[in-house]
């Protein structure tokens, strides 16, 4: 999230660059740094897949929530300043940023947590937990 947040105001605020463009940028860069700390960290020993199919679970899951983020961030900053077609102010540009960001954090630990990191069926012992 840091990484997201932080590159994609950077991109806005002093490259100057369309926050549309910086979301995709700062989400690409995000997408793989998660990936990494969440196998090492978070989902650490969980799933059955191979690394490249956890990977490639992992990207397409995050995909989505781009998809999901960029709709949030439209949505708040079209009720907060009435148009999408320009970078809006620090305050609603945050606002938005905020609210795209929390809501899709959890769609994305849900998400990774039971498809991309799950346990295979298969290998599941019934009668165990």
């Amino acid at each position: 999230m840091v990484l997201d947040v932080g590159i994609s105001r950077l991109l806005v605020t002093k490259v100057g660059m369309f926050w549309l463009t910086a979301n995709a940028l700062s989400f690409a860069v995000a997408v793989t740094n998660g990936y990494l700390w969440n196998s090492i960290w978070t989902f650490r020993g969980m799933g059955t897949a191979s690394r490249h199919t956890q990977y490639l679970k992992f990207v397409a899951v995050n995909l989505a929530g781009f998809g999901l983020n960029s709709l949030i961030f439209a949505l708040v900053i079209l009720v907060l300043v009435g148009h999408v077609g320009s970078n809006p102010p620090p305050t609603p540009w945050a606002i938005a940023k905020g609210t795209a960001v929390l809501l899709v954090a959890i769609w994305n630990f849900l998400a990774n947590k039971h498809w991309t990191f799950a346990e295979s069926r298969a290998k599941i012992t019934p009668g165990k937990l």
